[in-house]
């Protein structure tokens, strides 16, 4: 299930295609998502800067994820961004997951990060309360 919607991001953000960027405006992003102190699977990662297209990341069953600018080119956009972590994806029989993360953290996001040139790690540690 969650390779055929990694699968399914990646084919759209390769429709998207590259022209909000190139690879010297990218910084390398990866990290781990818990909730309550234990690993986040299946949750969308997105880093949506102040100017310009989101990035965008799976969570795997550790809670990791990399950052996916668009289908060929890794990474996120350098400068702020809001972060938005959700469990309500699609799955593969058109259902949507039950939302797992608090507003706070989604559809009014508190989180914010700063991405650099070069490798980027930021861990999350989200709570349910």
């Amino acid at each position: 299930m969650k390779s055929s919607m990694s699968l399914i991001l990646l084919a759209v953000l390769a429709l998207l295609g590259c022209s909000s960027g190139n690879n010297s405006d990218l910084g390398q992003v990866e990290g781990r998502v818990s909730l309550d102190g234990k690993p986040l699977p299946n949750a969308q990662v997105q880093f949506q800067p102040t100017q310009g297209r989101p990035s965008y990341g799976m969570t795997d069953s550790e809670g990791k994820f990399t950052l996916q600018y668009t289908g060929t080119a890794a990474g996120a956009l350098i400068g702020s961004h809001t972060v938005l972590v959700t469990t309500a994806v699609s799955r593969d029989d058109g259902s949507v997951a039950p939302e797992l993360v608090p507003p706070k953290y989604n559809a009014r996001s508190e989180l914010e990060k700063e991405v650099q040139a070069g490798d980027n790690q930021f861990d999350f540690e989200l709570a349910s309360k």
